[in-house]
């Protein structure tokens, strides 16, 4: 019969309470992360789901929202999120409105979501983030789009596909399609060079303002390249003159980092995460 060595015995013991202990930590993480989650949503969502133009007066189905939003924001939150933390600073969460389709099909016109406020957090390409912006020449408001280019990289779009440094980032179609009363178009997959994979929508008929060959640019060291999700409605970095004069997204500028939609329309659509 074999026997293991003593010394393999002996790690063997000493690992598992490390083991233990790790996973226990885990799990008193996650429910403080939940518990803080409650803190936050469990108070405000009847207010969020009006503003989402969601409300109802079924309290079953309110409770059942409630939680959908709860579940997904929790695991979202900061790993050091916990209740009294929630109380002092919002984890720095802070819930914005979406007024327009530009971000379809990921996030839907009227939706609240979460955004992680950005001291808190870095960004990444692939990120949907709020921001600072002026269209038009107009005075300065909020708005959302996803970051495409970092900073000091080369960007270009041909034909809709985008181009990082000369790398064109995949784009595979889906196979569905998404028709409302303002736009309409096909779904796509769009892959960064990380591997980091979300949804865009380009209609098979746009108009002729849109614009889907543009660049190549190379951005400032401070500032980003952006793009709505609905390629086809969306004002972003590819209409320089119409958005924040030279088309970027300053890191000045940026707010936050959008994390799961808190309110929406659809039931189904509530604790959707973006991150």
């Amino acid at each position: 019969m074999f026997l293991p060595p003593i010394k393999s015995l002996c790690i063997l013991a000493l690992s598992l309470p490390l083991a233990i202990a790790a996973l226990t930590s885990n799990a008193m993480g996650e429910d403080a992360r939940e518990m803080a989650a409650k803190t936050l949503v469990s108070p405000a969502f009847p207010i969020w789901l009006a503003r989402a133009k969601g409300w109802t007066a079924d309290t079953q189905s309110i409770a059942s929202m409630t939680e959908r939003a709860i579940t997904g924001l929790s695991p979202m939150l900061p790993r050091d999120c916990d209740v009294a933390r929630m109380k002092r600073d919002l984890c720095g969460i802070k819930p914005f409105t979406i007024p327009s389709s530009s971000m379809s099909p990921n996030i839907e016109e009227s939706e609240l979501v979460a955004a992680q406020i950005l001291e808190y957090s870095p960004i990444s390409r692939g990120d949907i983030i709020v921001h600072k912006a002026q269209f038009y020449d107009a005075g300065e408001t909020i708005a959302i789009t996803r970051v495409v280019g970092l900073p000091g990289e080369t960007v270009e779009m041909r034909d809709g596909h985008v181009r990082i440094n000369g790398a064109t980032l995949a784009n595979v179609a889906t196979g569905q399609t998404v028709t409302s009363d303002s736009f309409s178009g096909n779904i796509y997959t769009e892959t960064t060079p990380e591997g980091r994979r979300y949804s865009i929508l380009m209609s098979s008929d746009p108009s002729s303002g849109v614009i889907r060959d543009f660049g190549p640019v190379t951005l400032p060291e401070d500032s980003y390249f952006v793009l709505g999700d609905n390629r086809d409605n969306s004002m972003d970095s590819r209409y320089p003159q119409y958005f924040n004069g030279d088309g970027f997204v300053k890191r000045a500028n940026i707010i936050g980092v959008s994390v799961s939609v808190l309110a929406s329309r659809n039931p189904e659509r509530i604790g959707k995460q973006l991150r």
